[in-house]
């Protein structure tokens, strides 16, 4: 009995062996280093028999690794396979470091034998070809996403010093100047999405939920002057920089956009204000005192300090 599972395990030795010769390869490791796999085009030439078609034979043996082991091509595969392990042994005298039982060695036996061992081959296949390259997919993804990320963070400062720089011509808007230099690019990041190619702003808007009605109008006021900021006039070159477009805005809002700390009480809508939670409140730092936005006065005080963090996380 014991024999019998010797002979066993040393025939299915000499059949992973002999696919190995077959493959071109010393281990399945290396199965990235050939062709293993047929892409659509060649499966539906073999099937058809089109003049010109992948043949597979002992010296060019092709697995389809990729597609099921009862496909035409893989049947024919492991014909190929059986055929010329046979002649090897009968004819060549391989594999006879020992005696292969005489029940092994037939057409049928190898064939099953092979087909059951291309599970195996198609498993490694998986993990060597398959695996990496759906891993480098969500790499190269996330490398995208982590420059689209960067682009868009880089248009949203340039936004900001667009906003900044027309207001600083506008005498009615300059009052507001350290008003906005605080809300920095939280005040305007979440109510415009930009075209990164070019460079436009298409509405409708989406306005950050945090923001009060008396600062989002100060806000469209400002888009307002900013495209009068970049207007080409008739005999003089034109602005460099972002050209805008304003259209009408819409009832829609960002409930992620992310609050500036330490701005005036009537800078937050007041229904939001509301509704946090007292420790998130107590870290917005809110300023109860009211910001005139006739006049400019009682603007921010400053930004939360790591000081002040520390504080309030006790």
């Amino acid at each position: 009995m014991q024999s019998d599972i010797e002979e066993h395990k040393y025939f299915l030795t000499c059949i992973r062996l002999h696919a190995l010769h077959l493959l071109k390869i010393t281990d399945y490791k290396y199965l990235n280093t050939i062709k293993c796999s047929l892409t659509e085009e060649e499966v539906e030439a073999y099937e058809l028999d089109t003049p010109g078609c992948l043949r597979v034979t002992p010296t060019n043996f092709i697995l389809d690794c990729a597609c099921a082991k009862d496909t035409p091509y893989n049947h024919k595969a492991f014909t190929v396979f059986a055929e010329d392990f046979l002649d090897k042994i009968n004819n060549h005298g391989w594999y006879s470091l020992q005696t292969i039982p005489e029940q092994y060695c037939n057409f049928d036996i190898i064939y099953g034998a092979f087909k059951a061992h291309f599970s195996y081959i198609k498993s490694r296949y998986n993990d060597f070809i398959v695996a990496p390259s759906k891993n480098l997919v969500k790499a190269r993804e996330g490398m995208k996403a982590r420059l689209q990320k960067s682009s868009h963070t880089a248009w949203k400062v340039q936004l900001l010093k667009l906003h900044l720089d027309a207001m600083a011509e506008h005498t009615s808007l300059q009052k507001h100047l350290p008003l906005v230099k605080h809300l920095g690019t939280q005040g305007i990041s979440s109510d415009e999405s930009e075209d990164e190619v070019r460079r436009m702003i298409n509405y409708p808007h989406v306005y950050p939920r945090w923001r009060s009605q008396k600062l989002a109008m100060l806000m469209w006021e400002v888009d307002l002057v900013i495209v009068e900021f970049l207007s080409v006039a008739i005999g003089k070159h034109k602005r460099a920089g972002t050209q805008l477009q304003n259209c009408p805005h819409s009832d829609k809002f960002n409930d992620a956009a992310a609050a500036p700390p330490g701005l005036p009480v009537n800078c937050y809508d007041a229904t939001w204000l509301s509704s946090l939670h007292p420790h998130s409140k107590k870290l917005l730092r809110v300023q109860e005192k009211e910001y005139n936005f006739d006049t400019g006065e009682n603007e921010p005080t400053g930004m939360l300090t790591l000081e002040d963090l520390q504080q309030h996380l006790g």
